[in-house]
């Protein structure tokens, strides 16, 4: 529910408004994502953005995975310049851009207390519908570390959407983050995408791996746990945790996306949630926008390309040599380190 008593409206909601259970043959949005769409368009209209989003081309190339390829002109010549960002340990710095800094007509709305410390904002470069920003503790001045509550507001928010296509996403330093500042990212790709229901084989329970595509990652499934929908849902926040944390502590670069699956992928029902976790190469310094980067949606199939050079050219292969390239070794590095975790911490209480 929105009260808008304060000059930040507050985005009010409980347990009961968590959608577990989808049909993709519902359009009904639900008041998330009602009021989220209905704020970013008005932005957008206002000219809150750096541009208006434009997809001037996509296409799904040939091949086995089915890569969505977009072009997005806009956002290589008109965003903030990325930070430069030279290592995993980087504090967070005060006198640069931060979304401290945020001029009001960016924040959509408050869904914490009312402080203006837990926000939705616009995304001012968006690379699709929607696309916002899940600021978590703004004023604590965190570094782009996940914290568990962080990852637990971003899963709330997926399950507030009545949409399968609301996808959260983050990338963490060293792993192509834009601004060293806790951030998520929210935005609706409204195209199904074969990671919603690949096969993926088990490491040690609940962890599986994701090992026939490209980009060779950990997958946890809010499936894969007992008991009633919150007690999964805390189960799945223990477990996630356990290994980005394990991976920020080892100073491993890595990306997390979290989106709606399907237990059955011939059926209708979007039934559960699914997280990849990505251990990758490093990469450090300003990041090149102007053509292919390898971040969390490229790593998920989404590929975001910012000249018509590369969207001609791109193919599979050339997608598939990259996404191996940045993880398959990290991947097979801590394989064996994220196995031994799990198992040691397999029989704790949640």
């Amino acid at each position: 529910m929105l009260n808008i008593d304060n000059t930040i409206p507050i985005f009010r909601y409980e347990s009961k408004n968590f959608n577990f259970h989808l049909n993709d043959c519902n359009k009904r949005d639900s008041e998330f994502d009602t009021v989220l769409m209905k704020k970013w368009l008005q932005a957008e209209s206002d000219g809150v953005f750096r541009y208006n989003l434009k997809i001037a081309e996509w296409k799904i190339l040939e091949g086995k995975h089915h890569y969505l390829v977009q072009l997005n002109l806009d956002r290589v010549w008109n965003r903030r310049k990325p930070e430069n960002i030279s290592s995993m340990l980087q504090p967070f710095d005060a006198s640069r851009f931060n979304f401290t800094k945020l001029p009001n007509r960016e924040i959509f709305f408050d869904i914490g207390d009312g402080s203006g410390n837990d926000i939705i904002a616009g995304n001012v470069s968006p690379i699709e519908s929607g696309h916002c920003l899940l600021l978590h503790q703004r004023f604590q001045c965190l570094s782009q570390q996940v914290t568990k509550n962080s990852l637990c507001k971003a899963l709330e928010l997926l399950l507030l959407s009545n949409s399968p296509y609301l996808r959260i996403i983050f990338n963490s330093l060293c792993a192509h983050a834009s601004v060293n500042h806790l951030h998520w990212h929210l935005y609706y790709l409204k195209h199904q995408m074969p990671l919603e229901c690949i096969e993926i084989s088990e490491l040690i329970h609940p962890v599986f791996l994701l090992t026939n595509v490209p980009s060779n990652g950990f997958c946890l499934k809010l499936s894969s746990f007992s008991g009633n929908s919150i007690d999964c849902l805390n189960q799945l926040t223990f477990w996630v945790y356990l290994i980005v944390d394990y991976l920020q502590k080892h100073e491993i670069a890595h990306n997390v996306y979290i989106t709606r699956a399907k237990t059955k992928p011939n059926e209708s029902i979007y039934d559960d949630v699914r997280i990849y976790i990505w251990a990758r190469k490093s990469s450090c310094g300003v990041k090149n926008t102007t053509a292919f980067v390898p971040a969390v949606s490229e790593l998920f199939g989404h590929i975001v390309t910012g000249t018509e050079e590369a969207y001609r050219n791109l193919n599979e292969n050339t997608i598939a040599e990259i996404l191996t390239d940045i993880t398959e070794d990290t991947f097979n590095a801590v394989k064996g380190e994220i196995f031994n975790l799990v198992k040691k911490n397999v029989s704790n209480d949640i």
